[in-house]
């Protein structure tokens, strides 16, 4: 008995040793994590908004909705209660079609809350909206998207949106609002 517990004595400093090393290398790594790239990842957010809002009179260039994604994008919604899986000239298409049989006069949205996380060259932002149709006066309704963006030699650029409204059975929570204390 007196044998393993000399054993066990002379090996503790090498397993304290190592544990040591161990914290060290975790702290060493967490000093090296950079911050998202915020302010790029923001901006490809607010440009993918900026871009289907438009003022009354003004024309909008569907077109120019492509400069914010990458070609192969995906766009999700759940307006109805089943899900609605749209490819870029689809979703543009159908926000033409929005527009045109709707009578929309002037469409703005923007986000009113977001919260990013960033890996590399990709990311992800969930970003609560107000969308506000034909005034400024009153939101016509809110949502939570969940953006998905790749880092390309020009920048970042949505990969897919994923995207659901708020309901009277379904109230946007208070962590996409930013209203409680988190």
């Amino acid at each position: 008995m007196v044998k393993y517990f000399f054993c066990f004595i002379l090996s503790s400093p090498f397993f304290v040793s190592c544990n040591r090393n161990e914290k060290r290398t975790v702290a060493e790594n967490n000093q090296q994590h950079k911050m998202p790239d915020e302010d790029g990842i923001k901006k490809a957010v607010d440009d993918a908004y900026q871009i289907i809002s438009f003022k009354a009179g003004q024309s909008l260039n569907y077109d120019s909705i492509r400069t914010s994604f990458i070609p192969q994008a995906q766009l999700m919604n759940f307006r109805t209660d089943s899900l609605q899986v749209l490819t870029l000239d689809q979703f543009i298409d159908a926000y033409k079609n929005f527009v045109k049989d709707a009578g929309i006069k002037s469409f703005y949205e923007k986000e009113v809350f977001g919260k990013t996380d960033q890996f590399g060259k990709i990311a992800q932002r969930m970003s609560t909206y107000a969308s506000y149709i034909n005034t400024m006066n009153t939101v016509g309704e809110r949502g939570v998207n969940s953006f998905q963006l790749v880092k390309t030699p020009k920048g970042w650029r949505v990969s897919s949106i994923i995207w659901d409204v708020e309901r009277t059975t379904q109230p946007i929570p208070d962590y996409y609002l930013n209203t409680d204390s988190n």
